[in-house]
């Protein structure tokens, strides 16, 4: 019975494409990418081979290697290098010894030889997003997903994207009889990845970074746009297909001025969609959150997570609250404030106001390396002031942060 039920599944012309191998028989052919590994060296630098084509070769200090030796071969074969030939009139050397490279099939972790990400961080981000897509939405319907990527760069954490979101779209025909069939396709895709970045080169580069990795399994699931992140919001929201309706699922802001753009983002994020801003600064992730309590946006701060260095394990994460200084909130309003209250925003359980008016963490022991390290953005008149540091006990490493948003509901439009 199971075995009829899987034969039935690969005969299937919408699951046949999503099927995954624990090993994959077939040879290496022209256009495939390979990852090299010496046979007895095992902790020496890979060689991560262009696409494969007849007469082309691999060259390096311990000879070369001809594509036409990989070509017909198959995952974890072996091949040996060739000497270099001798220049005419050159004395001719000690022969060089042959050396065996086993042959691997390249995986997304290892792409990041060509692209500036860690598997580990690139994996954190995605895992936020929870993303969950299957089979039977390419074929049943259902909501579209939509995600938005501001910030393409060199494309490495589109790929993480694209192939999380890859099981729910129907299989790409082999070719498309004309462009307005190719377009058919595109509009019935049930998850999309719009990636957008400012050059037009780091996009350009950036296609050709998803459509090199294995054939481009994973390209047609991304629209690539060269625009401003919130010029672009603007139009696709009031468009004739959206008139104006949220259709973000959620949004990764890359950006070194990621602040400037949330409010136009939050009018496009569906209900509990998810803001990720990645910056590399914590003082950027503070003035999100500033912004956001001045301007009163609907998002809200769920975490925000410290990478580690060197794609290390999973980002610690930290404590990050808003708060405005008792003195604040008299001047705003004295006649609201009723002895005996704190007159500290509610959100600032667990922080204490000092003589001077400044805030601190209550009931907490910080040793001094990370009391040196806690950030505030500067004090506005009535403004906020926001208190941020790391969960008690963690060591403080570098790499980035990760702030964490969700859409709220808009009550005052339900009312």
């Amino acid at each position: 019975m199971r075995n009829q039920l899987w034969r039935s599944l690969r005969r299937s012309p919408h699951l046949q494409y999503q099927l995954r191998y624990i090993a994959d028989a077939r040879p290496f052919q022209p256009g495939d990418l390979v990852l090299l590994r010496e046979k007895l060296r095992k902790s020496a630098q890979p060689i991560f081979t262009r696409p494969l084509k007849a007469g082309g070769r691999i060259e390096g200090h311990r000879g070369i290697i001809p594509h036409d030796d990989i070509i017909g071969k198959r995952v974890r074969d072996v091949v040996r290098t060739a000497p270099p030939k001798q220049k005419p009139g050159v004395v001719e050397k000690k022969r060089q010894e042959q050396t065996e490279f086993r042959l691997h099939e390249v995986k997304l972790e290892e792409y990041r030889l060509v692209t500036p990400v860690y598997p580990a961080d690139a994996a954190l981000i995605v895992d936020l997003l929870d993303l969950h897509s299957h089979a039977h939405d390419a074929v049943e319907g259902g909501e579209k997903l939509e995600v938005l990527e501001a910030g393409t760069g060199h494309g490495a954490l589109t790929l993480y994207l694209s192939r999380a979101i890859h099981a729910a779209n129907l299989a790409l025909p082999p070719h498309f009889a004309d462009e307005a069939s190719a377009e058919t396709w595109k509009a019935n895709r049930k998850a999309v990845i719009h990636t957008i970045d400012t050059q037009a080169k780091y996009s350009a580069h950036a296609q050709s970074i998803v459509k090199g990795f294995k054939h481009g399994i994973y390209a047609h699931n991304v629209d690539f746009y060269t625009s401003d992140v919130s010029a672009w919001v603007r139009k696709t929201l009031h468009d004739d297909r959206h008139a104006g309706n949220p259709f973000l699922s959620h949004t990764i802001l890359d950006l070194p001025n990621a602040d400037m753009h949330l409010a136009t983002v939050a009018q496009a994020m569906q209900t509990d969609g998810m803001v990720v801003v990645f910056n590399p600064s914590l003082t950027q992730i503070l003035q999100c959150c500033a912004k956001i309590k001045e301007e009163g946006m609907p998002l809200e701060l769920e975490s925000v997570i410290e990478l580690p260095v060197n794609g290390g394990a999973r980002g610690r994460e930290w404590d990050v609250r808003a708060a405005k200084p008792r003195a604040s909130v008299k001047k705003e309003d004295d006649s609201a404030v009723v002895q005996g209250e704190t007159g500290v925003d509610e959100d600032l359980a667990g922080t204490e106001e000092q003589d001077d008016g400044s805030l601190e963490a209550a009931d907490v022991n910080v040793d001094a390396d990370l009391d040196a390290r806690v950030e505030h953005t500067p004090e506005k008149e009535g403004g906020w002031q926001m208190v941020c540091r790391p969960k008690v006990g963690d060591r403080i490493v570098g790499g980035g942060f990760l702030g964490v948003f969700k859409k709220q509901r808009d009550m005052r439009q339900e009312a």
